[in-house]
C-alpha cells in the first residue's frame, strides 16, 4: 500500500513538472513569434521605403536583400533557439525547485510518522503494562479471598473444638470420668496447638515475604540441627513409627550457617512425613554434597503422586481434604530454603512413600 502510494505521488509530482514546463515553453514560442513577425514587419518596411526612394536602384540592391533576409532567418532561428534553451533551463529550476520543496515535504510527514509510530507504542506498552497490573491485581484479589475463606476455616475448627471441650468441662452439676476429663484436656491442648500453630505459620510467611537481606550466619554443629527437630518432631510420632537419623558429616564439625531457619524447615518436613505415617519409619539424613548441606526426609507413608510435586508446595494446599493442617507447611518449608539460596524438591523417584531433599548452602568456618 505505500509502495503504491509513492508511485502515485512520483506520478503526480512528474505530471506538475511536465505541465510547468509546457507553460514556460509556449510562453517563450508565443514571445518568440510575436518577436519574429515584428523584425519581419520592419524588413518589408525597410524594403518598401528602399524602392520609394530609389526606383532605380532595386536591381542593384536585390543581392543585399536577400542577404539581409537570409541574415534575418538566421536571427530568427537563434531566437528560437535561445527561447528553447532559455525555457529548457526555467523548467530544469522549476523542477528543482518542486523536487526540494516534495523533499522537504516527504521528510516532514516521515519525521511525523515516526514520532506518532513512538508514540502508539508508547500506548501500546503502557496499555500491556496496564493489563499485567490489572491481572495481578485480580490474582492477588483472588490469592486473598482464597486465603480468607482457608484461614476463616482453619481457625474456626480448632476455636469451635476448644470452646466445646471447655464448655463440657466447667458444666456445672456435670460429673465426668476421669479418662473422659483427661480425653477433653487433651484434646482443648490439641486445638490450641494447632491454632497457635496457624498463627505462627502466618507470621512466618509475612516475615520473609518482607525480608530482602539474609540474617548473620552462625557457627554451629551439623549434627546439632538433626538432633534438634528430631527431638521437635517426636512427639507427633505415631506409635507403630520408628523415627531415624543419619549423619554423614563428623561430628565436631562445625560451619557457619542459619541454624534456626533450617530447623524449621526441616520441622515443616517432619511434621508432614509424620501426619501421613502411621507405619514404617521417618528418615531424617544429612550428607555434604560440594559447598552444600544435603538434607533429605523420608517416610514410608502413601507417597506423592509425580504430578503433584509442584502443586503441594502452594499454599494451602491439602491433597487429603480431610487431614489436619492449613497447608501450609511445605510452602513455608519452601520458602525458607529459596530465602536461603537453597532448594526444596520431591524427589519423584522414591516409590516407598515420599522423599524431600533440603539443600542448603554452607560456609565452612575458617
Amino acid at each position: 500500500m505505500k509502495q503504491k502510494i509513492r508511485l502515485l505521488e512520483k506520478a503526480a509530482n512528474l505530471a506538475m513538472v511536465t505541465l510547468l514546463s509546457l507553460i514556460v515553453f509556449t510562453a517563450c514560442m508565443r514571445s518568440n513569434k510575436h518577436q519574429a513577425v515584428k523584425e519581419e514587419t520592419a524588413t518589408y518596411t525597410m524594403q518598401d521605403s528602399i524602392k520609394a526612394d530609389a526606383p532605380e536602384s532595386i536591381d542593384l540592391n536585390q543581392q543585399q536583400l536577400d542577404e539581409m533576409k537570409k541574415q534575418n532567418e538566421q536571427l530568427q532561428q537563434r531566437s528560437r533557439f535561445t527561447t528553447g534553451g532559455v525555457a529548457m533551463i526555467l523548467g530544469i529550476i522549476a523542477l528543482l525547485v518542486f523536487l526540494a520543496s516534495s523533499n522537504k515535504w516527504r521528510h516532514t510527514l516521515e519525521v511525523k510518522n515516526r514520532q506518532l509510530e513512538r508514540e502508539r507504542n508508547v500506548v501500546v506498552a503502557q496499555n500491556k503494562q496496564l493489563a499485567i497490573e490489572r491481572d495481578r491485581a485480580e490474582a492477588a484479589s483472588r490469592a486473598k479471598t482464597a486465603f480468607l475463606q482457608s484461614m476463616t476455616h482453619e481457625i474456626r475448627t480448632p476455636l469451635n473444638a476448644i470452646s466445646g471441650f471447655t464448655q463440657v468441662l466447667t458444666m456445672p452439676g456435670l460429673n465426668l470420668p476421669e479418662n473422659e476429663r483427661l480425653d477433653y484436656s487433651e484434646r482443648i491442648q490439641d486445638n490450641t496447638r494447632m491454632l497457635t500453630n496457624i498463627l505462627d505459620d502466618l507470621i512466618l510467611i509475612s516475615n520473609l515475604e518482607g525480608k530482602t537481606e539474609l540474617p548473620q550466619s552462625e557457627p554451629n554443629m551439623p549434627l546439632a540441627i538433626i538432633a534438634g527437630a528430631i527431638e521437635k518432631a517426636s512427639p507427633f510420632v505415631a506409635k507403630d513409627v520408628t523415627l531415624d537419623s543419619k549423619c554423614e558429616m563428623p561430628e565436631t564439625d562445625t560451619i557457619m550457617t542459619y541454624p534456626n531457619m533450617i530447623s524449621t524447615a526441616l520441622s515443616k518436613l517432619l511434621d508432614n512425613a509424620a501426619k501421613f505415617t502411621q507405619q514404617g519409619s521417618i528418615t531424617l539424613c544429612l550428607s555434604l554434597d560440594g559447598d552444600k548441606l544435603h538434607f533429605s526426609v523420608s517416610d514410608t507413608g502413601p507417597g506423592i503422586p509425580a504430578d503433584k510435586k509442584d502443586f503441594i508446595f502452594e499454599r494451602f494446599t491439602k491433597l487429603d481434604s480431610f487431614t489436619q493442617g492449613a497447608g501450609l507447611g511445605l510452602s513455608i518449608a519452601r520458602m525458607v530454603a529459596e530465602y536461603l539460596g537453597g532448594t526444596l524438591t520431591l524427589d519423584t523417584e522414591y516409590k516407598q512413600g515420599a522423599k524431600f531433599d533440603l539443600i542448603i548452602p554452607f560456609t565452612p568456618q575458617a
